[in-house]
Parts: structure tokens; sequence; C-alpha cells
């Protein structure tokens, strides 16, 4: 009887991340069984991207990684055979030649405008909060505000712009362009629009399977790493940034976009990126690691936020970021869905090891959701101890007790798993893997200090403050030349770290002059004067 395309695939699916030598001859001949298989026309096409995406992540060698590369060839051509109707029944799956249909931010759907490899298309306004009479007032030129007042429908309202339908898009994010020097107001009219896009690829390439960065070698697996000194990992030295030429950094940017958007997702670094703050350093087994802060007007206030794509074998495996703050960063990681059941740890420990260096972080903080608050899927896996065996630790000191308990129940129980109780309990405080002596201070206690400051002494007028703590760090530190306007609203957040912290030597008054310079152009270089100013 022969083997259904499903059953070979749940087999492949078993051992796709074994190396032994039983297991790499399994999943070399269910692979060229499942090349012989005619392609369903079903959901099950994206389980199969995602195994292909493990093994070309994971190939163990030349061979192992063709086969895979062919048969996601095989994949793509057979979806752009399909018919139309049974294409769409796969949107949102990333799958070659698929649409993804969602709602983006502004300034992303600004970005793919430029874009050969997609097209955009207005899908709908669903159950938005405002409407578009709402936010043309605001941006239309003042002989055409008066149509806003009439009550036109969305549709109606484009009519009486004499907009036609291709161009309505296009009109839309020309208007809101008009807000960019308000960006956080622009996105709130944007999203009360609740304007969801149809982007339609031009290729393969706009999808999970072919969105990647070019490598200059595979690294090859003959095994999943599990265990490794995870200390001697962080502390390794990293080797120099690559050097891009042009094309190869729109590439990187592009790719990292994508990785987001193919699952409608965003994340402030990702849609705001600051180009010239983007690095990508290329590790050991096939790891690389690219990290960016945002653009000037989206930066947090002293903090910085820095995102980061994880690649392995040039795939984009993880994302996340650091809310970098001095020695300390809180951090969150999420695996792509095709790459878990791979080096999660390794992966991870490779990203502490990139923020530890890039920015001399000794302090790592998770919260909770990561590890199951609100997630069940944290919980059903048990992922406060994928955190607790690398060293992260809970806060608060009950909670720390007794999961050390429970893991020495792990270890000598055979069998024994804490139960959803217990785990339930862990996401009532974060942890952290502290490696410095003393934990560092975090932007919430500023934020705790300024308030408390413009309560008491200013009795809650919080413009007077501003002005007065200005005023007080120029004269202890000095004028400062030709801000711009985003300088002089980070000047305030420096006036009042200074007033909070009490600082008065010429020393430090000077670094945190270079802090308002810095904050804006040269993440790296704020980072490191701003560890100074905190020690």
């Amino acid at each position: 009887m022969k083997t259904s395309f499903k059953a070979l695939l749940d087999l492949l699916k078993k051992i796709c991340n074994k190396y032994d030598t039983v297991s790499e001859e399994q999943k070399n001949n269910l692979l060229l069984s499942l090349v012989k298989c005619k392609l369903p026309v079903s959901s099950i096409l994206t389980d199969y991207q995602n195994v292909l995406l493990f093994i070309i992540a994971h190939p163990s060698d030349k061979k192992i990684l063709a086969l895979a590369e062919q048969e996601l060839g095989r994949l793509s051509a057979h979806l752009r055979r399909m018919n139309k109707s049974d294409v769409y029944a796969l949107d949102n799956s990333g799958l070659p030649h698929t649409r993804t249909i969602s709602t983006f931010s502004h300034d992303l759907l600004k970005w793919y405008q430029a874009d050969e490899n997609i097209r955009i298309k207005i899908d709908s306004f669903y159950k938005s909060t405002l409407s578009l009479n709402d936010v043309l007032q605001f941006t239309l030129p003042s002989l055409e505000k008066e149509i806003t007042a009439i009550g036109y429908k969305n549709n109606q309202l484009f009519d009486a712009l004499k907009v036609e339908k291709e161009q309505q898009l296009a009109f839309m994010l020309s208007e809101f362009d008009r807000l960019n020097d308000k960006p956080y107001i622009k996105d709130h009219l944007f999203g009360g629009l609740h304007l969801y896009v149809k982007l339609l690829p031009v290729s393969k390439l706009f999808s999970k399977a072919y969105n990647r960065i070019a490598i200059k070698a595979h690294f090859y697996q003959k095994e999943i790493i599990k265990q490794f000194d995870q200390v001697d990992l962080l502390n390794r030295k990293l080797p120099n940034e690559r050097v891009f030429k042009a094309a190869e950094k729109k590439d990187l940017i592009a790719c990292i976009k994508n990785s987001l958007t193919l699952l409608q997702r965003e994340t402030d670094p990702v849609s705001y990126m600051d180009e010239g703050s983007l690095r990508l350093f290329e590790l050991e087994h096939g790891i690389s690691i690219a990290i960016f802060g945002m653009t000037p007007g989206r930066q947090l206030p002293l903090e910085s936020y820095v995102g980061y794509t994880l690649f392995k074998n040039g795939l984009p495996a993880a994302y996340g970021g650091g809310w970098v703050f001095g020695n300390r960063s809180l951090f969150g990681i999420n695996i792509f869905e095709p790459y878990r059941g791979g080096e999660s740890g390794f992966m991870m420990c490779q990203l502490l090891r990139v923020y530890r260096q890039a920015f001399g972080v000794d302090y790592f903080e998770v919260e909770p959701y990561q590890y199951g608050l609100g997630n069940p899927e944290g919980i059903s896996s048990g992922a406060y101890w994928f955190y607790f065996r690398f060293g992260f630790r809970s806060l608060d000191k009950d909670l720390n007790a007794l999961s050390l308990k429970e893991f020495e129940k792990i270890k000598t129980q055979k069998g024994y798993r804490s139960s959803e109780e217990t785990l339930l309990l862990f996401t009532e405080s974060n942890i952290a893997l502290n490696m410095g002596k003393n934990i560092p201070l975090q932007i919430s206690e500023i934020r705790d200090k300024v308030t408390f400051l413009i309560t008491e002494k200013y009795s809650g007028n919080r413009m007077l403050a501003e002005k007065e703590v200005v005023a007080n760090f120029i004269k202890k530190a000095g004028k400062l030349k030709s801000l711009s306007a985003d300088q002089k609203k980070v000047l305030i957040e420096v006036a009042f770290l200074c007033e909070v912290l009490q600082i008065k030597t010429a020393s430090k008054l000077s670094l945190m002059q270079q802090l308002v310079y810095f904050k804006l152009v040269d993440l790296y270089a704020y980072q490191k004067v701003l560890k100074q100013v905190l020690s």
C-alpha cells in the first residue's frame, strides 16, 4: 500500500532535527519519497514548507540541502499553477505566491510602496473607530477641508475628492506624510482607520521560503547543540561586524522587514529602523545576528530599544529586542515557527552575547509573558525551565526558593514535571540573569523619581518643571549649541536625569552634554557614555 503524502511528512517532522546515522538515512529516504508524491492542495503545504526550511537551516550535508531546496522549488511552482480560489485559502501562510492581508503602520506601508517584489492594494476598513472624514480634516488643504464636514462615507469621500480607486492607497499614504513631524498623533489617526491591505507578491521572493540573506558558505549540522558552557559563550569576543556593499545592506533590511510582515506583525525597531545603526555579526554554527535602533522621532526616553533578527544559514530564525539602559537590558526572544525544535538555547545565548558585548550589558531581565503569563504555550512547554537552565532566576525571593526546590525534583525524580499551577506561580515575578556584582538602576526608578520631583517641588506643573530643570542643567553643564527640536526633547530627559541623580561633578556633566548629541545619531556611543554617567 502506497504511503500518503501526509504520513511521509509526519514521519519527516519527527526526525528532521535528529542527526544520528539511522535518522539521516531515514530523512534522505523520506525526502526522496516525498519528491515522487503529487503535492496536495491544502494547508498541509504550510507544514511541508516549515519542515523544508528547518532542513535548509540545519542541513547535515550538501546532498540533503540540495534535495530540500529542490522540493521548495517544486512547492513554489505548484502554488503558482494552483487555482486562485485554492491559493486564496492559503492567505497569510507566507507560502510563495500567496497573499498577505493585514493592517500595518503608515511608515511600513510607505516603505513597501517602493518594493518591486510586491504590489499593495486596499482590502477594507475593518471595524474602524475613525472615518476618513475624522482624519483627513487634519491633512487636506484648507480649501478642501469643508468636504470632510459633509458626512460622506469613505468611498464617497474618495469620489468627492476625485481619487481613482487604484490611487486611493497612495493618496492616503501621501496625506499622512503631512503628519510625519507628529509621529504618535499620526499613528493614532492611522490606526483608528483599521485599514487592511493586501500585499500581492510579484515573485516567489516575498515568502517565508525565499526571504533570506546571501551567505558565504553553509554550515553543515552534525548535531543539535543542547549542552554548552553559556558563560564562556557570553564572554567569547565578538568578531568584527560585517562590512556591507549598498546592495547587500538593502537586501538585509528588506529581509528583516519581510520576516515580520509575512507574520502580519510589526515591532518598532523594524518598522522605524535607523538604518545607520544596523550591524551584522557573523557567528558560529551558521548563525548571524543583526541589531538595529530606531529613528530619532521614535526613540524612547533615556533607554534604547534595540531590535534584532537572528539568521541561521541566511534564513530569519528569530526576532525580538532588548531595552538597553546602562548595564541592564530587558530582553525578549521569539523563534520563528519553522525553527522550533532546533538550537533555541544556543541561539538565545548568542543573542545575549551580542547585546552583552555591543552595549556592555551584564544584567538581562525577562518578563513573565515569555514563560507563561497570558501565554498557554509557555506554560505547556515549561518555558520557565528553558531560561532557568541558562542562569535566569526569579527576582521574587520566595519564588526563587521554590524554583530551586522544583529543579532539584526534576534532577532527582525521573519523569517529574512541575505542575501548571507551579509554573503559573513563577509568572508572578520577572526573571533575570545577573553577570555583574550589583543590580543596575532601571528606567522605572528614574521615572518614579521624576514624578515625585514634579509633584513635590513643582506642584505637578510639568511645563514649569521642564523649564527649570533644563535651566539648572545648563547653569551647571554649560549651554549647548544649535539643538534641533528632537535634541531639545533629549535635553529635557537628560536634565531630569541629572536632577534626580543629583549629578554635580564636572566630568559627569560633560558626559551628560554628550548624551544630548549622541542619543539621536549614534546608538553605540550613546550607550557607552550613559554607562559612564550611571557608574
